[in-house]
């Protein structure tokens, strides 16, 4: 039988030379250290872009302790009462930033935020996290954060002032004219309280606007939702109750409305089990590979302009209409299968969802359309409890900015946005504020916005602040501060509602909106605010979804033809989709070094943006991977790398906005390319697409920091299982499909090994990871950093191979269709083997075995021979190269030479390490612990109670972050956990477990939902479930 194939990247699929001979390397290229010394101008600035993410890290000390004043952060002199040395305090409370919301539980040590973990009580987010969401607690100790309120003096710079004084000037200002006009420029707020703020803001000063606006926009859903439902709202979309599945251009996974509670309802209905045999089919348009377009069942790669033609072309195949006058996709094969999922669809009415992500109001009436021909209101897509995170409408800020230049604002307030950065009118805005008699910015950061205004009141870190969310109406959740504020900063509310004089801070603000309001019906309100506050969360009961008795009449015919004919304007040469990516967003994380070195979830690069660009056209234009061009679109040019990105449809490339920042700290100063001058302007609403894109060469070729290919789970010696895959018509045939081969593998070993098991004292640590669940969203690589402090090492050091993530998740593309290959992630941490390999070879017994079942590691045993990795046939093991957590005696950041300590090894960075896990120091290896330190934890909790461990009760920190809850930890030695349960599935399996290493991570066969017949397969013999990766014939 054919099997499938599998490859990582296109020089796996069309080897060059120099790829084999890298392939075969054991270890990346050896660090040069002799060459730090020396006087070559290279290596200074290749050691200065080294340094220059090493501080704002985990890397800055092997000790948590801090020289902050005692009365602000620990250590304690006087201990609060609550407060037990090495016993953790946590606090419920509310990630908000911007648009991006999470219910969430804050891990504090000694006064000190350490931790973030999902609130699993929360009905919107459920325990789910995000990348953003576990890296945000590094962000409360940038160095790069305002210390103060500043004012621009005379000379035009930034002088350091009192609250009283800047108080007494604004106030002053607002106070000088009569009726003075205030202009406020926010992004979406989803706190209550805080609009309360602005009305009473507004009370005190009315002539006060409030304009909203997204970098992100949903402006053309609001748009369009307000003409066809008759609300400028976003509906709440329940994916946990839809059996098929429809995206156009829409990264629903990745960061479309609410992805953490988007991927809890998709994977809910993608779980399969012996018992529950079925799963939802997704079928995905798309130009660029996206997350969600990576997880599909179907996907289709269409270009932009195609992408609104397949769209009204559905509309057609499921009403039966012709509103798009005959208009249709060229390739039949594509067109097809808009047909597919109209069936699919129309099989499915109530059951469905058709989710678009183009910000065009037409696009979106189409949309409404669809799902209101198939009875989707009130099924799936709930209009009653809306969602309430996005509000931002595009046009306001063209109206905010001739406000401006009318002469219609004499005070400008810039907050939780910043326009002079990321909007299509950066230019604009730059020249307006110069033009505002007052401006006012309420940035924590200093950034491209801010630094034009006159007055800088730095807003708290959302650790330290007093908050209120309603992500969807009527469901509500608190923030609380987990330390007291480290600088002298103020909240945004608590400046407005001080300058409207209304006498109150905003913590009592908010605590009597709340009596007042939700919890006004309550016997004792204030408790209820309490018991609420303890929690994190007011959750009434959900009110039923209602149907539309009377759905809404709308134009749709005018709507499809004016999307006809935007698809037509489109269709001119090279089409440009402008992204988002997972971890940078709009740019706002741009100085997180644990974002910035998170790998893409497709490309696998870090520290760089690029134009993702599709083989064929890459072949057609003569270019390779990294070569660098000049992109040209709507009049303004960029120049960045080409990165050949298998997924990217024919006749169109893509590029991630969020980069290229100029006016932020360290880490993210000059990282990438700003991608923002590409956009335009579609009617009212921003276009993230562009036409007739002109690409030049320009002779010169970039190195990408790309993880993918760094580690290869394959020695050329023997085929090796890696991943496993069937269908769901297989599966339910018979449950041990794509795995049937196991049972003959796992009868036939013998070994030297001694029996481990004899030996155990009543647990067996295992782990299961599903392939069905795992989306590739990367939280658990960053979690994994943030609870067991690894380290940042930058860019040059990741195109060494030396980066030390302990858990990556391996991305492998299947099939031979460059542009539409399947996709499978996969975690990959170290797998506790039994009869580890790496246990036999080191030399010093650094790496051993527990009597629990998993491998650790004595740190202050290693020597650094590396035997271990170069035994590990799962490439798991990293070695630190440098003393990356700076606490060892190799000089200045490992430079004897260096006489310039460049501000990275301040004590506040050092704030954010766990005490209870080692810092690591140079030359010596470190990997996957299975989380120890929260393995004796819940041990010792349990001997304190006097009770056994409950299954569950530990959980690891990348399982704790996961979105998806794909991964599940417990004893193999309890039959009835949960991990034993799955691991003694039929779909369960272990890499390489053919040569006996028993491995203590088994993971779930991949399933997918689609035909046989169309399961990608490679012709051949001898291959079984994973091409020949390395050995190139």
């Amino acid at each position: 039988m054919a099997e499938k194939k599998y490859w990582k990247g296109l020089e796996e699929l069309h080897p060059t030379p120099e790829f084999i001979e890298l392939s075969q390397q054991e270890f990346g290229e050896t660090l040069p250290v002799e060459m730090l010394g020396d006087g070559d101008s290279t290596n200074q600035a290749t050691r200065r872009d080294f340094l220059k993410v090493l501080g704002f890290s985990v890397t800055a000390a092997a000790i948590a302790g801090c020289e902050m004043p005692v009365n602000r952060v620990a250590p304690y002199i006087f201990k609060p009462e609550e407060v037990i040395p090495g016993i953790a305090t946590w606090y419920a409370s509310s990630y908000i930033n911007g648009s991006d919301y999470c219910s969430i539980l804050v891990k504090t040590r000694e006064g000190r935020p350490i931790k973030i973990e999902g609130n699993r009580d929360s009905m919107i987010t459920k325990g789910g996290t995000s990348a953003k969401v576990q890296a945000s607690v590094l962000s409360l100790y940038d160095t790069s954060r305002l210390t103060g309120p500043m004012t621009r003096s005379a000379k035009g710079a930034f002088e350091a002032a009192e609250w009283a004084v800047v108080d007494a000037a604004i106030v002053g200002k607002l106070k000088e004219k009569e009726n003075a006009a205030v202009r406020i420029l926010t992004s979406s707020i989803i706190s209550p309280s805080t609009k309360k703020v602005m009305d009473s803001f507004t009370a005190a000063y009315p002539n006060t606007k409030v304009y909203t606006y997204d970098a992100l926009s949903l402006s053309g859903m609001l748009e369009a939702n307000m003409q066809s439902l008759g609300q400028s709202m976003i509906p709440h979309y329940h994916f946990e109750k839809a059996k098929v599945v429809v995206g156009f251009e829409c990264d629903f996974l990745g960061g479309w409305v609410s992805p953490i509670e988007h991927t809890k309802g998709y994977v809910a209905q993608r779980k399969v089990s012996k018992s529950n045999p079925d799963m939802s089919r997704h079928y995905q348009f798309e130009s660029r590979m996206s997350l969600a377009g990576s997880n599909a069942d179907y996907r289709v790669p269409l270009k932009p302009s195609d992408v609104y033609i397949a769209l009204v072309n559905l509309y057609d195949a499921i009403t039966g209409s012709n509103a798009s006058a005959g208009k249709k996709i060229a390739d039949e094969k594509k067109a097809a299968k808009i047909k597919d999922a109209a069936k699919s669809l129309m099989e499915h009415q109530g059951q469905s969802l058709v989710v678009c992500g183009i910000n065009d109001v037409n696009v979106q009436l189409m949309v409404n359309a669809i799902n209101l021909a198939l009875g989707n209101y009130g099924a799936t897509i709930d209009t009653t409890m809306p969602s309430m995170m996005h509000s931002g409408i595009d046009s306001n800020l063209k109206d905010f900015i001739a406000d401006i230049n009318n002469g219609n604002a004499d005070v400008v307030m810039i907050n939780g946005c910043n326009p002079a950065y990321d909007s299509t009118m950066a230019s604009q805005v730059a020249e307006a504020l110069k033009k505002a008699p007052v401006s006012i910015s309420f940035a924590g950061n200093m950034d491209e916005t801010s630094q034009l205004c006159q007055y800088i009141c730095p807003d708290h870190h959302y650790l330290e602040s007093w908050n209120d969310a309603e992500p969807v109406k009527g469901c509500y959740s608190l923030a609380q501060p987990a330390i007291r504020n480290l600088f002298n900063t103020r909240q945004m509310q608590d400046s407005l509602l001080t300058w409207a004089g209304t006498g109150t801070n905003y913590y009592d603000f908010m605590v009597a909106n709340w009596t007042s309001g939700p919890l006004a019906a309550e016997a004792n309100p204030m408790r209820a605010f309490n018991k609420a506050l303890q929690t994190g969360l007011y959750q009434p009961p959900m009110t039923a979804m209602t149907d539309m008795a009377a759905p809404p009449v709308f134009a749709v015919d005018t709507a499809a033809a004016q999307v006809i004919s935007t698809a037509a304007k489109m269709a001119k040469g090279v089409e440009l989709l402008a992204y988002d990516k997972i971890g940078l967003g709009d740019g706002r994380y741009a100085n997180n070094p644990w974002l910035q070195e998170m790998p893409d979830p497709i490309s696998k690069i870090t520290w760089d943006n690029y134009l993702n660009a599709s083989p064929e056209w890459a072949e057609e234009n003569k270019l390779m991977h990294g070569d660098l061009v000049k992109v040209t679109a709507n009049g303004n040019s960029i120049e960045l790398p080409v990165a050949i990105q298998p997924g990217q449809a024919r006749g169109s490339v893509s590029v991630a906005l969020g980069y290229g920042r100029t006016v932020v700290g360290k880490a993210g100063k000059d990282v990438g390319v700003n991608a923002y001058p590409l956009l335009s302007m579609n009617g009212s609403n921003v276009s993230y697409y562009a036409a007739d894109v002109q690409i030049e060469k320009l002779g010169k070729n970039s190195a990408f920091a790309q993880t993918q290919t760094h580690f290869n789970l394959y020695d050329g010696l023997a085929k090796r299982s890696i991943v496993k895959e069937t269908t769901l018509a297989e599966y339910k045939k018979n449950p041990l499909a794509g795995n049937t081969d196991r049972a003959d593998k796992l009868a036939h070993l013998d070994t030297f090994y001694p029996d481990y098991q004899a030996g155990k004292n009543g647990f067996d640590w295992g782990m299961s990871i599903d392939l069905n669940s795992c989306i590739g969203c990367g939280a658990c690589t960053v979690a994994c950093v943030s609870e067991n402090n690894v380290p940042v090492v930058g860019k040059e050091e990741v195109i060494r191979a030396h980066e030390m993530h302990w858990i990556r998740i391996d991305r492998y593309y299947a099939g031979n269709d460059p542009e539409n290959p399947e996709v499978v992630f996969q975690p990959m941490m170290c797998q506790h083997c039994e009869n580890a390999p790496c246990e036999n070879v080191c030399p010093v017994g650094a790496t051993n075995h527990s009597s629990e079942g998993y491998n650790q590691m004595a740190y202050n045993r290693c020597i650094g021979t590396r035997y271990c990795a170069n035994n590990c046939p799962y490439k798991v093991r990293r070695f630190n190269w440098f003393d990356y957590g700076g606490n060892d005696t190799f000089g200045t950041m490992n430079d004897p030479q260096a006489v310039v300590e460049m501000g990275m090894m301040e004590d506040l960075t050092r704030m954010v390490l766990n005490p209870d896990v080692t810092i690591r120091s140079r030359g010596v290896i470190e990997k996957c612990s299975f989380c120890v330190q929260r393995i004796q934890e819940g041990k010792l909790t349990a001997k304190k109670e006097s009770r056994q461990l409950k299954d569950g009760e530990i959980r690891t920190a990348c399982q704790s972050a996961c979105p998806a809850d794909a991964i599940v930890f417990g004893n193999m030695f309890d039959a009835s956990s949960s991990v034993y349960q799955l691991n003694t599935s039929e779909r369960a399996y272990g890499i390489i477990e053919e040569n006996h290493w028993l491995p203590s991570v088994l993971y779930l066969t991949k399933v997918r939902n689609k035909d046989k017949a169309e399961h990608v397969h490679e012709e051949g013999e001898g291959l079984r479930e994973i091409m020949d990766l390395y050995n190139y014939q």
